[in-house]
């Protein structure tokens, strides 16, 4: 197989396909029963607390959680919860569909992954979930639930990395804690990313694109004017809590060093905070995530230090996101430039204001001749040169072209 950064728009859905079959003989099944139901639950807007509860009642391991959350210190209850219906109405349909549905959703994730790594990514990933929630719950209120879910499986494909890919893909992962960079270095050196199988994931069970696309784009830094549509605003969620990182160390300082606060304001900025409400958002988290990481005890161990966790998510946003800028301006000074000559024809491959991205054939004193409207990610070399009247392009042209593709598909 081709390295992850080298395949065409073609070969990835071919990619896709192949690690489809891969989970498939690893133990993931095609979409689990109640994973099934909840999702139907959670598509209908007149879904009530006592429907979950008729869903949840037929799985022993989720009921009890629940009944432990709904007796925790949390609710301050004067008698104890004892039956599932009163825990619902305590939870709230908000955290009773996140909780829930998560569960499920991760527990089918860990089928057949490496348990030495699944502990710990789990534990991480709920702290995800909890930080994304209440970053929803701050700028975008009724997608709290399904920002919970995204922010849990923003890892999902990491354990099942290192299930498919075995001991090397440990050691890569043990050596770098760093979200983004891990996500790098999957795409530059590896046949696929943990994205590439949370994207196989989510297509296998069937998400809704509200929870599919964030996912997808979750190492995708959203546009300094993004949309500003529910799949827009959790992309952004998802960026932000899936850069940071959780692994109980220092981060690496950034090598931006103009403004040692500029990863906290990028990050409200992308998620439309002030400085109240990040502070507000973060102290939330780490209580929600005290008490849910209960719930996840089977598949999840709690991240270390967790009373200094609200410095060390200031300190990781700071780092993470500045890196991420960073290796972005990096990669896009590295990337091939938007005019490219093949077959002796000037090609011009750009975006245009209103966000279409137009391929030009221009002569030696840059007059645009032929113009062809573009879908990077599902244009290849060849059809691109055909539909701009070139010849096939040689395998190094077509190298570029694919990379210049793939980065506006992006």
């Amino acid at each position: 197989m081709k390295q992850r950064s080298l395949l065409t728009a073609a070969e990835v859905n071919s990619l896709y396909e192949y690690l489809d079959r891969r989970l498939e003989s690893v133990g993931i099944e095609s979409q689990p029963e109640v994973v099934l139901r909840l999702l139907d639950l959670s598509s209908r807007k007149d879904a009530q607390l006592l429907d979950y509860a008729k869903v949840i009642k037929a799985d022993h391991a989720i009921s009890g959680r629940l009944l432990k959350l709904a007796n925790s210190a949390l609710f301050a209850q004067r008698t104890p919860v004892t039956n599932l219906e009163r825990a619902c109405l305590l939870l709230g349909l908000e955290r009773l569909k996140a909780v829930s549905l998560g569960f499920h959703l991760s527990r089918a994730a860990s089928a057949g992954a490496s348990r030495d790594v699944v502990r710990q990514v789990w534990g991480q990933s709920v702290f995800r979930a909890c930080m994304a929630a209440e970053a929803a719950r701050a700028s975008a209120p009724s997608l709290v639930a399904e920002a919970f879910v995204i922010g849990l499986m923003l890892d999902a494909g990491v354990p099942l990395m290192c299930k498919l890919l075995g001991d090397d893909y440990v050691k890569v992962f043990s050596a770098t804690p760093v979200p983004g960079a891990l996500q790098r270095i999957e795409f530059e050196k590896l046949d696929f990313t943990h994205v590439d199988i949370v994207t196989v994931l989510a297509r296998k069970w069937r998400f809704p694109e509200l929870l599919a696309k964030p996912l997808e784009l979750h190492h995708v830094r959203p546009a300094d004017i993004a949309r500003d549509d529910p799949i827009g605003r959790l992309h952004r969620i998802a960026y932000v809590v899936g850069s940071l990182r959780l692994d109980g160390q220092e981060a690496s300082p950034s090598v931006m060093t103009a403004a040692q606060d500029g990863g906290i304001l990028t990050a409200q900025r992308l998620l439309r905070l002030n400085d109240e409400e990040m502070t507000k958002v973060v102290s939330a988290s780490i209580n929600e995530y005290k008490v849910l990481i209960e719930v996840f005890a089977g598949i999840a161990t709690a991240a270390p230090g967790v009373d200094d966790l609200g410095q060390r998510v200031e300190n990781g946003l700071i780092n993470a996101i500045d890196c991420a800028v960073e290796q972005s301006l990096a990669k896009e000074n590295a990337a091939p430039p938007a005019k490219l000559v093949v077959r002796g024809q000037f090609i011009e491959i750009v975006r245009e204001p209103d966000g279409t991205v137009i391929a030009f054939v221009s002569d030696a004193k840059g007059q645009r001749l032929v113009s062809h409207r573009v879908a990077p990610a599902k244009e290849t070399p060849q059809t691109l040169c055909e539909a701009l009247g070139i010849e096939a392009p040689g395998a190094d042209d077509a190298r570029n072209i694919s990379e210049r593709l793939r980065l506006l598909a992006a």
